[in-house]
């Protein structure tokens, strides 16, 4: 995210990750550290990893902590490919 912030830094951004590992937290300080650049940061739930605990990894006390000083309107977790599909056509224009 460094080297692609350094080569497009004027553009904005949408993020696009799952709850397996680390990707919230990650998505979460990449904002805070460049705050404008990312436009919207989109968490896919994994409910289907036998060896995750699903319940740990998808809680929202975990996305709330990993997104703290993130605005609510920039961050959502989704389960159904649908619903991403849905909500990046409604950032358009935007």
């Amino acid at each position: 995210m460094e080297k692609v912030h350094h080569m497009l830094p004027k553009r904005r951004v949408l993020c696009v990750g799952d709850s397996t590992q680390s990707d919230p937290e990650a998505y979460g300080d990449i904002y805070r550290k460049y705050r404008g650049w990312v436009k919207k940061i989109f968490i896919r739930k994994v409910t289907d990893v036998a060896e995750m605990d699903v319940q740990q990894q998808n809680s929202q006390e975990r996305f709330e902590k990993a997104f703290k000083d993130v605005p609510k309107d920039v961050w959502q977790t989704f389960e159904d490919p649908n619903e991403l599909y849905a909500a990046v056509d409604a950032l358009k224009g935007a």
